[in-house]
């Protein structure tokens, strides 16, 4: 008997998501993106603009992201989205911790490659 709720494949099947979204989030406000900035300052989230709270936020994310697509993986049996995602998380954390916002862009690009790779996967079954 299958007791799993609807609502919690809908959780699993888009941890990945999640992970990317607040991953690019912490990422953009480690960089200091002035517009982000700006709307958290004027609706009073202005705390979340310290390191102390964003770098914590960013390997959060991250493990989440990787998270959600192992179980992608392991869904449709493709290991290129995590690996891509395994890469992408490094090259973001890196480049966050080091202060290149190329290289920041880059990894948040890979990132979202990974989530849609594993959406592609998990919609096209390997033959």
């Amino acid at each position: 008997m299958n007791t799993a709720s609807p609502e919690h494949g809908f959780w699993k099947r888009h941890l990945d998501k999640i992970g990317v979204g607040g991953s690019t989030f912490a990422a953009l406000c480690c960089l200091g993106f002035p517009a982000l900035l700006a709307i958290l300052s004027a609706v009073g989230l202005g705390f979340l603009i310290h390191d102390a709270v964003l770098i914590p936020m960013l390997i959060a994310f991250l493990a989440l992201t990787l998270y959600g697509l192992y179980h992608g993986m392991r869904r449709h049996g493709r290991r290129q989205a995590l690996g891509v995602g395994i890469v992408a998380s490094l090259v973001l954390f890196s480049s966050i911790w080091f202060g290149s916002s190329i290289a920041a862009g880059i990894g948040i690009a890979a990132l979202v490659v990974a989530s849609l790779l594993n959406v592609w996967f998990a919609a096209h079954p390997a033959a």
